[in-house]
């Protein structure tokens, strides 16, 4: 066990986000006593000295509270004044053994909704850490309460539009960081409900900057498909209103942001289904030709070996046509290439070369045209 003794100054400083490993020790005894665990709370609180909280606080470590332990942690939570609340609050966000019923979850959140000491109060938001309900203290006024909150937020249905709101809030930079380092692991199939969440709110010029930040750590795969492709594209010509005339104004704000990061950051994911749509459907090609040779160019030495093997994969027992439409990219993308990378390109437009005489010709006209 790992105590959350950030509050402590003398005790070992936490892990920051609250979530801890657990510490494999061969005395993993069970406190039976309540007399017992309050014993070591008051320990930890009392030592005046580092080395002696720390020997208090790594026998919390190694002790995993019975029921009547975890009725004891309340007990002491319960008591106004009581100066092991605190201690014993962390215990609790250890030992989550309450997180297995609903009515240990709500007996929680209605402690920490009702809590005073605000150290108290984010103890016990740490403690919610992954349960939907720590959304409910996204916008808590006290920053590190909210803060915790931000932390421990799960990303799913239920909390996506209080952390869109928490995010138009946000007064401080490190809430922001916080957010958009979550929804860099945003589920794709979510991308459709985060962006309806987006439109809602009403955005200004000043808040440009943070949404580009924003779309530029979403999922490019959905992003892609949503704004460029206008896969799932909700149907705003058909609203009425100024709340449906501020959605329309979102779009297109968000439309030119998402193609924006598509283009200047363009993830390894992102080429490898634009190579392989563009080598399967000469539609698909031509449409959207622009945005992958955009993306191509911002193509690096670190993407530049992925990709010729994503190339090779795509020609395996290719048709001709396939291969002339493949063959038009990686011409452009071979002059982009230098050393191994460069070198591996050419010869695998010298070994498609061999495949026919036409063949042969295309591919050399492209290499002349771009040289």
């Amino acid at each position: 066990m790992v105590l959350d003794a950030r509050h402590h100054q003398s005790a070992p400083v936490s892990n920051p986000a609250g979530i801890y490993p657990p510490v494999h020790s061969p005395v993993h005894a069970a406190l039976g006593e309540p007399a017992d665990l309050g014993g070591l709370l008051s320990q930890v609180i009392q030592q005046g000295n580092a080395p002696g909280q720390a020997r208090a606080v790594e026998q919390l470590r190694q002790l995993v509270p019975t029921p009547e332990g975890q009725e004891r942690i309340w007990e002491i939570l319960a008591l106004p004044g009581e100066p092991r609340r605190l201690v014993a609050a962390q215990v609790l966000g250890y030992h989550r053994q309450w997180l297995s019923s609903p009515s240990g979850i709500r007996r929680v959140l209605t402690q920490a909704r009702q809590e005073e000491d605000p150290a108290v109060q984010a103890a016990l938001v740490w403690c919610l850490r992954q349960a939907e309900e720590v959304r409910e203290f996204l916008l808590h006024p006290d920053p590190h309460i909210a803060r915790e909150a931000a932390l421990g937020l799960p990303l799913g249905r239920k909390t996506l539009a209080p952390l869109v709101r928490a995010f138009r809030a946000a007064a401080r930079p490190e809430m922001e960081r916080i957010f958009l380092h979550k929804l860099r692991t945003l589920h794709p199939p979510l991308m459709g409900e985060l962006v309806g969440h987006l439109l809602e709110e009403e955005w200004g010029e000043g808040d440009n900057d943070r949404l580009a930040a924003l779309f530029a750590c979403l999922p490019q795969v959905p992003l892609f498909e949503l704004f460029v492709e206008e896969r799932g594209k909700p149907e705003l010509a058909s609203e009425k209103g100024l709340a449906a005339a501020s959605r329309a104004r979102n779009w297109h704000l968000f439309s030119r942001l998402a193609e924006r990061a598509l283009q200047r950051g363009p993830t390894i994911e992102l080429l490898r289904l634009l190579l392989s749509r563009s080598g399967e459907d000469e539609a698909f090609a031509r449409r959207h030709a622009s945005v992958l040779r955009l993306a191509l160019n911002q193509a690096d030495a670190v993407m530049g070996p992925e990709l010729l093997k994503h190339f090779e994969r795509l020609t395996f027992k290719a048709s001709e046509d396939r291969l002339v439409r493949l063959a038009q990219l990686l011409v452009e993308l071979s002059f982009r290439l230098e050393g191994p990378s460069g070198v591996q390109a050419s010869t695998l437009l010298e070994e498609w070369k061999q495949r026919s005489p036409g063949l042969k010709l295309k591919i050399y006209h492209l290499q002349q045209r771009l040289a």
